[in-house]
């Protein structure tokens, strides 16, 4: 039975593609938008073109323009509703710092249990298994809510069964490389499949 949903940030919660693709050309990234996907592969940290005067150049541009953003009001009510019925927690790649500022500003703080950001580690392998050691959360209990090829790779490696969106960062096709349990394309559809998986592991 599901007990727990891990949110990625970026992409899923929040789309800023456009915010980071914009940020990476103004600190002189050659890549074009389809090639800064493709950095999303994987785990981003383990990129070639990705080094830490950059990740640091990045995060100064990217984290003031996160207290602008808001969220729109139908994820908002969605993640109300999930948190009456399960633990949510986020996993990302961004700064905690930027996130915890983020859903300050939007008022949903207080519905997640636990947020781990590049502070806590650059490897969501690791943040998946520290998260499940601490509050004693089972590949058969969890989901895992991601944008990306890389976040569902990251997930298999320790078991979490994934839904994926296609309206973040990659497409359909891309994710379907991942074999996640299921592709969604609006966040409202996440509590059917969900509950489908949910009663599939019961």
């Amino acid at each position: 039975m599901i007990k727990a949903i891990i949110f990625d940030f970026d992409g899923v919660i929040h789309n800023t593609l456009e915010l980071a693709y914009k940020i990476n050309k103004k600190l002189g990234a050659m890549a074009t938008l389809e090639e800064y996907k493709d950095f999303f592969n994987g785990n981003i940290y383990q990129h070639k073109q990705i080094f830490p005067e950059k990740v640091k150049k990045f995060f100064k541009l990217q984290n003031p323009k996160f207290k602008k953003l808001i969220i729109k009001q139908n994820i908002k009510e969605e993640l109300y509703k999930l948190e009456q019925d399960y633990d949510l927690f986020i996993i990302s790649s961004n700064m905690e710092a930027a996130l915890n500022s983020y859903l300050k500003n939007n008022k949903i703080e207080h519905i997640f249990k636990e947020v781990l950001g590049l502070e806590s580690h650059k490897s969501k392998v690791y943040k998946f298994r520290w998260l499940m050691k601490k509050h004693g959360l089972g590949k058969n209990n969890s989901v895992f809510i991601t944008d990306t090829l890389g976040d569902i790779l990251e997930a298999k490696r320790v078991g979490i069964k994934t839904i994926a969106v296609d309206y973040g960062f990659h497409d359909r096709a891309r994710l379907e490389r991942g074999r996640p349990h299921k592709i969604v394309s609006d966040f409202r559809e996440l509590a059917v499949e969900i509950k489908i998986l949910m009663e599939s592991e019961s």
